[in-house]
């Protein structure tokens, strides 16, 4: 169904939301919303960018429940809804790439965590190990995107383990295990360990001027 077929059928919603409803926030949102597109069951619901900061009025839960009812009884079929920035369909296929990538950072977050609590990060051994495991377990990891969040992961799953690991004085040994793990870093991420390491002291610098952000 293209947008010239959704718009009146959109707008006769429009119209017997504003009789359902008595709210004229709710009704101005509406009035600046544009159908966009159906898509896997889903009702795709655009405002512009001037006027997405409305969207938070059709999204009101007894609202957002009588939207539901509306499109089911005027489009015949039980269709879920969902509002993005952007009225065109590039619009929505920018909010499907964010959704992607969004699910990539919690899934690769979720490996990171399992990697933890399945293993033990007491010995540089075992710190290798996990790291090896992560990539393993990262989403896209053949593809550049992926590896860099992988990278991202390893390096958040390291500084963690330094803190147990490395002290305030490290001896030789003790940055040899290092920089093992920073290759093997690299080696699955491609990306150069002298770049890891600094990144990696950026993190653990980060980490020390703002403690009330660190993941318990």
């Amino acid at each position: 169904m293209n947008a010239d077929t959704l718009s009146p059928i959109w707008a006769n919603c429009i119209d017997i939301l504003k009789d359902r409803v008595n709210n004229r926030s709710f009704w101005e949102a509406l009035e600046k919303s544009q159908a966009v597109t159906i898509e896997g069951g889903i009702l795709i619901i655009g405002l512009d960018s001037v006027n997405f900061n409305r969207a938070s009025h059709i999204l009101q839960t007894s609202h957002f429940n009588a939207v539901h009812k509306a499109v089911a009884e005027l489009f015949q079929q039980s269709l879920q809804v969902r509002v993005i920035e952007g009225c065109t369909l590039a619009d929505w296929a920018a909010a499907k790439d964010h959704d992607t990538r969004v699910l990539a950072m919690k899934q690769a977050s979720t490996a990171r965590r399992t990697a933890v609590e399945e293993g033990s990060a007491d010995t540089w051994e075992s710190v290798s190990e996990l790291v090896s495991k992560l990539y393993l377990q990262s989403p896209n990891r053949n593809m550049p995107q992926g590896k860099a969040r992988y990278a991202n992961e390893a390096l958040y799953f390291l500084v963690e383990a330094m803190d147990t690991l490395y002290g305030d004085e490290p001896d030789e040994s003790t940055e040899k295990n290092l920089a093992r793990a920073l290759d093997r870093i690299a080696h699955s991420s491609e990306i150069p360990a002298p770049v890891l390491a600094f990144e990696l002291e950026r993190l653990r610098a980060w980490r020390k001027t703002n403690p009330e952000t660190v993941e318990n």
